[in-house]
């Protein structure tokens, strides 16, 4: 992957931005994944390349022969660490999104490569690849994605240290005259959020007249950092409004150049013991036998505590510990956390082998909770449910335990953007599409209202 371990143009100004661009990186698919993508690649199997990352592939080539050449130089790996995440401080893709990979002309009637982002932001982490025509996407919220972020045959732009030192100052009218944009207007408020770094205008330019010749227009408008609308032959700027996004339909985005980012701390697993204070002195528990152990406490101590828990006692110590670990919410200690962090960053970006070898060697503990209080059964909205779900009630975890405030798998999967094969599975493992949440809602309305295109109403109808 060419470009990938980059940040930013300008991040380094706002240190805070830092650990988000590093769970970013950690994300990124491995170089032996990325090797095999490049060897398929060059052996001409696009189809192969783009199915070793979370992607599912929706094209007949058949019906668009033109596309052939750029599939057959598409890099999804690096294409994903120039895709634009959520702004929550998460490393999950923004919602609702399509980049458009479109041809270097005749984009408005040529046949379109589209990235189809996530439903939501906790939703599975999986993009779709299809094909589209500029009318198809009328009323979609899209943006015109560089060549460099996704064909091999492109360099991206080289950084300029000036570009940069006017942005550390504040100068962002003058960054970007040298960059060819001059600003139309006096109040540049639309050019920057006070919460990121500064927005660089390093090859927008470019990227501008290169978009608007695809197209066939002269006016592009900006996502993603500067909200923009350039008139390409003078190559002047005025402000926009984000919201109306079907005015100037053909859009970019200001913040995918990216700088050198040191590569992340060599992968660790997880700790195999965890301390916790417990009636004054440290105890250990520790991830054995596929459960959570309390080292230091007899079985005898540990079903006096279930029971006296059972009767409304509160837990203190280990047993605090477990209670959180099995209920959500609670404090954990910070090791144990940052374990449960990880081990869900990893199922929600798709690591399917990473959750049954858990299971299987007892490493993970199908009865954690996360904070929120979803099961593992919640977690396999993310994953590929037909090997998934049998483990998990394999395993034991419920089809129909519900979170802190009564959320069902069957109701998240319905309102983050699952497969209907996932509704469908946990249907046929008895899930009740009539349990209501805290605040009344039922799985049957949340498919009656956000099918999001899905074909729900088997479900919408129980």
């Amino acid at each position: 992957m060419e470009d990938a371990g980059s940040i930013p143009a300008g991040l380094p100004f706002l240190d805070r931005e830092l650990p988000l661009w590093r769970k970013i990186r950690a994300e990124m698919p491995s170089p032996a994944l990325v090797a095999a993508a490049a060897s398929a690649r060059s052996s001409g199997d696009w189809r192969a390349a783009a199915s070793l990352l979370p992607v599912t592939i929706d094209i007949d080539l058949a019906a668009a022969p033109s596309l052939e050449d750029d599939l057959r130089h598409l890099a999804l790996d690096r294409l994903w660490w120039h895709l634009p995440r959520h702004r929550g401080g998460r490393a999950t893709l923004q919602a609702k999104v399509t980049a458009v990979l479109a041809p270097r002309s005749g984009a408005a009637t040529a046949p379109l490569l589209c990235v189809r982002l996530p439903k939501s932001p906790t939703g599975p982490q999986r993009v779709q690849l299809s094909v589209a025509s500029f009318a198809d996407l009328k009323n979609t919220r899209w943006y015109y994605a560089p060549r460099y972020t996704w064909d091999v045959r492109v360099a991206p732009p080289s950084p300029s240290p000036e570009i940069l030192a006017l942005l550390a100052a504040g100068d962002y009218r003058e960054a970007w005259k040298r960059c060819g944009i001059t600003l139309d207007f006096d109040d540049l408020s639309c050019l920057q959020s006070p919460s990121v770094s500064p927005t660089s205008p390093l090859g927008v330019a470019e990227l501008a007249v290169e978009a608007a010749a695809a197209f066939g227009v002269d006016q592009v408008a900006t996502l993603f950092g500067a909200y923009l609308t350039i008139d390409v032959p003078s190559m002047t700027a005025s402000a926009s409004d984000p919201g109306n996004y079907l005015e100037v339909p053909v859009r970019i985005p200001t913040s995918s150049v990216r700088l050198e980012l040191p590569p992340p701390p060599a992968a660790r697993s997880g700790p195999s013991e965890f301390r916790v204070r417990c009636h004054g002195r440290w105890h250990r528990l520790g991830i054995a036998g596929g459960r959570l152990a309390l080292h230091d406490h007899d079985e005898r101590e540990q079903r006096r505590e279930a029971a006296l828990r059972a009767l409304g006692g509160d837990s203190p110590g280990c047993f605090g510990v477990e209670q959180a670990w099995q209920q959500g919410g609670g404090r954990l200690p910070r090791a144990l956390h940052e374990y449960r962090r990880r081990l869900m960053h990893r199922l929600q970006f798709g690591d399917t082998e990473y959750l049954l070898r858990g299971l299987r060697d007892g490493t993970i503990d199908p009865r954690m909770r996360a904070n929120n209080g979803w099961s593992l059964m919640h977690m396999a909205v993310w994953l590929d449910h037909a090997r998934v779900v049998p483990a998990l009630l394999e395993a034991g975890v419920p089809v129909d335990g519900a979170d802190r405030i009564g959320r069902t798998p069957l109701y998240e999967a319905v309102m983050q953007g699952g497969d209907v094969g996932f509704i469908r599975a946990l249907l046929a493992a008895g899930a009740n599409p009539r349990a209501e949440t805290v605040h009344g809602a039922t799985p049957r309305h949340a498919a009656r209202y956000y099918h999001d295109g899905r074909e729900l109403a088997f479900l919408a109808d129980m």
